[in-house]
């Protein structure tokens, strides 16, 4: 790809900012750093809010095919001519439509895929805040029995339908033309779902710049841990404030970046734990995490839910700062347990406590393994070995 390409993305921001949006700001900023116009076409999920009864009604049937969409975004391609359109997030307001509205001028397309939404109807593979593959490989009807997304039969039907209907029509076969997902574990996950492998790219999410503070190798005197992420059931933060309320270290210091759904359920469980070291930041911009990173003993990601990434995995890294995570999903992919970090039990309470105390009174150890988090970073994961990776995937789609 040595010509400068003009490439239109497209993403659908959900109410709470999570990696997805952070995920599509990095790519276009990647890609206008090495010098292509990039278009970018969002919708926000917040527009929603200010539907009558009537729009909510036609959203239930444009989740899985938008025909207003189809015709505006066939508009707009036509008049920016874009090499290529790139879709990090369709749903609910973009439907899959944009991609046989870009078909139908020759233009090819990619679908970013950062969950698991073409086979299970929450995204997650959860249900009860425990793993379910219920779905996997198969129809998805039992979701709408089990009210699996938002816990609403009716919204669980809408992405039946829009799943059923866009298998049926064989949209991710005849209009798409790549899939890209970050972690070898989610790439074989879709596999299952059933994404064509020949069609399917790993390319791992990228990090914002980060600069690095003259104090990031310095291991603070009273530790402390760091979680940054959504605030919602599957991020296991429930879970982490229980093993930190058994760890009982009231000089040590746990704290919270992220807004979302459980914020208040997990407010009230410290508050009845009587946890005064522990500080809810709310949301940050990515240049005050990159701060807040740089000051913790290590950063904790207790997910309960198949990660296909984890994005602050790898800005911690970044950092020079080790990792305390989940053995599940992409996380045990990223993670090399007492080389950059550990990865603990996703659902034994005791076995966070443990490492956690661990952590806490080792610290030259911990120094040691936020060396080594950092090396791998500088190996793996920069920005330039970033860009090498979705240059050869748009070459490929574009040959």
């Amino acid at each position: 790809m040595s010509k400068s390409l003009h490439i239109v993305m497209l993403h659908n921001r959900y109410q709470y900012a999570g990696g997805e949006d952070v995920s599509t700001d990095t790519d276009v900023e990647l890609l206008r750093e090495y010098g292509h116009r990039v278009t970018l076409i969002e919708v926000h999920n917040d527009t929603i809010k200010e539907y009558s009864k009537f729009d909510k009604f036609k959203l239930f049937a444009e989740t899985a095919w938008n025909f207003r969409v189809y015709r505006e975004m066939r508009s707009q391609f036509r008049e920016l001519i874009p090499d290529l359109v790139h879709v990090q997030n369709f749903f609910p307001l973009f439907s899959p439509s944009i991609h046989a509205a870009a078909r139908s001028l020759n233009i090819p397309t990619i679908q970013h895929l950062h969950n698991f939404r073409l086979g299970c109807l929450n995204g997650y593979l959860l249900k009860g805040g425990k793993i379910c593959e219920a779905c996997v490989g198969r129809n998805t009807w039992r979701g709408i029995v089990h009210s699996c997304y938002r816990d609403s039969a009716i919204a669980s039907l809408a992405v039946w339908m829009m799943l059923t209907l866009n298998r049926w029509r064989r949209t991710w076969w005849q209009d798409v033309d790549a899939f890209i997902t970050p972690s070898n574990f989610a790439a074989q996950k879709l596999k299952e779902i059933g994404i064509r492998s020949d069609r399917l790219y790993v390319k791992p999410s990228v990090i914002n710049p980060v600069e690095i503070l003259a104090s990031t190798h310095s291991v603070t005197a009273t530790p402390q841990f760091i979680f940054v992420g959504r605030l919602s059931i599957e991020k296991g933060v429930i879970m982490l404030l229980q093993a930190w309320a058994g760890l009982n270290m009231t000089d040590w210091q746990l704290k919270i970046v992220g807004d979302g759904p459980e914020k208040t359920n997990l407010q009230e469980f410290v508050d009845n734990a009587g946890l005064k070291n522990v500080q809810f930041l709310g949301y940050m911009t990515p240049s005050q995490v990159n701060v807040i990173i740089q000051s913790a003993s290590a950063i904790v990601v207790p997910s309960q839910w198949y990660e296909t990434f984890g994005r602050v995995v790898i800005e911690a890294f970044a950092c020079g700062k080790p990792v305390l995570a989940s053995n599940l999903g992409a996380l045990s992919e990223l993670i090399t347990s007492e080389h950059n970090g550990f990865l603990i039990l996703h659902d034994c309470v005791s076995a966070w406590t443990e490492r956690l105390h661990w952590c806490g009174t080792h610290t030259e150890e911990m120094r040691i393994m936020g060396n080594n988090a950092h090396k791998t970073y500088q190996q793996l994961y920069t920005r330039s070995v970033n860009y090498q990776q979705l240059r050869e995937i748009y070459d490929r789609v574009l040959t």
